[in-house]
């Protein structure tokens, strides 16, 4: 079936895992750009998500589906039966499932069914420090046997690009490169500076970072912490604040107090609006380890926030390396720590940084752009559903 303007309408099936932050804001923003060209979109994802209830307030037709995160033999396969009623009973034209989990449960559901499936790796999983050589083996035994049961797939960067061609072996022309888009306006829009400061308690004048993540391993928040008497000893007065939850939340708080640095972190929790976070700070951290993309890094630069970020997979492809942000290598905390003081300490380079930033997210990250070479990979998926030809 033709995807164009006019043609009949493409019907496409999202399938989302349990999933927060920057899959669902994807997920969210991808299903809003396909129904502006008059694309029917239907998201299955697990009842009472984020994704499933922020989908629905788009106006969204979703499906309540018991997908678990972690690998589950008896809880996938009920997801694989459950999935394949939905797939039967919607007449749908691609199936489009985000992340591992989901691509399995939607590869396994499609099969026989004729619709193709896609799936788009948003991570690395392979090269996570925190999963272990049996549960890796397990993946790439996963992928390497189901690959051709899926038409098409996206990565989100070329580094996860490069997992998918070296560590899965996929044939590379089945394999298409689409960047994450962001909400432009959003981000562009210029925000109260003193209002946002307001809401975290950090008066005009004090240096101010922040990094947002979910309090869990492969973040580096652990070296953020240890990267703060660096940064102390050169600028005394600054505030850092860790923005998110999370299971290492406990462990972070007592790693801070036994180096020193408990007074000069926040701890705010979950934010609403990140945009007022942006807003209020001098500089965003991200200290990760590794990253598929880094969404909040593109959205930031969007907002002109000055960025220190670690060299960690698709995150370094993101930023521009000293135009953008000052990179360095994951698991430094003296250089992570020299470099924060550095953004923190010069006003000159905020704003050239920041300045840069905005034009970078102008060029890369529109999220027209995004729907349209993801549009492109539904096209060669329908045309081609067995991924026997190239892209």
């Amino acid at each position: 079936m033709a995807v164009s303007s006019g043609g009949p309408t493409l019907r496409v099936l999202m399938v989302v895992r349990p999933a927060a932050g920057g899959i669902k804001g994807h997920v969210v923003l991808l299903a809003r750009g396909l129904v502006a060209r008059e694309i029917e979109v239907e998201v299955a994802a697990p009842e009472g998500s984020d994704v499933l209830l922020e989908t629905a307030a788009e106006g969204l037709a979703g499906s309540p589906l018991d997908i678990v995160g972690p690998l589950s033999p008896p809880k996938d396969w009920a997801a694989v039966r459950a999935l394949r009623a939905i797939i039967d009973r919607g007449d749908f034209d691609v199936v489009h499932a985000h992340g591992f989990k989901a691509g399995l449960v939607a590869r396994l559901a499609a099969r026989r069914t004729g619709v193709p499936v896609v799936v788009t790796a948003h991570n690395h999983v392979l090269r996570r420090a925190d999963f272990s050589p049996r549960r890796k083996a397990i993946y790439r035994r996963a992928e390497r046997s189901l690959a051709p049961l899926v038409a098409r797939w996206i990565a989100v960067s070329d580094s996860v690009r490069s997992e998918l061609l070296d560590d899965y072996g996929l044939p590379p022309e089945r394999v298409a490169r689409v960047r994450n888009g962001i909400d432009l306006a959003s981000f562009l829009e210029r925000r109260d500076r003193a209002a946002a400061r307001a809401a975290f308690g950090v008066a005009e004048g004090v240096p101010f970072a922040a990094t947002a993540a979910r309090l869990a391993p492969q973040k580096g928040l652990e070296t953020l912490i240890d990267a703060l008497p660096t940064l102390l000893e050169r600028v005394p007065d600054a505030r850092v604040a860790i923005v998110g939850e999370g299971p290492l939340e406990g462990d972070l708080r007592v790693r801070a107090v036994a180096a020193g640095v408990g007074e000069a972190l926040l701890w705010p929790g979950r934010v609403g609006d990140i945009g007022n976070l942006f807003a209020a700070v001098d500089a965003y951290v991200s200290p990760s380890e590794l990253e598929g993309f880094g969404l909040v890094l593109a959205e930031a630069q969007a907002a002109g926030t000055p960025i220190v970020a670690t060299r960690a997979g698709g995150a370094a492809e993101v930023v521009e390396e000293d135009v953008t942000a000052l990179v360095v290598e994951p698991g430094d905390p003296g250089a992570l720590g020299d470099a924060i003081a550095q953004v923190l300490s010069q006003p000159h380079l905020r704003h050239v940084l920041g300045d840069a930033g905005r034009k970078r997210a102008i060029e890369l990250f529109d999220p027209d752009r995004m729907v349209t070479e993801t549009l492109a990979v539904y096209e060669d998926a329908i045309a081609d559903p067995k991924g026997t030809s190239g892209a």
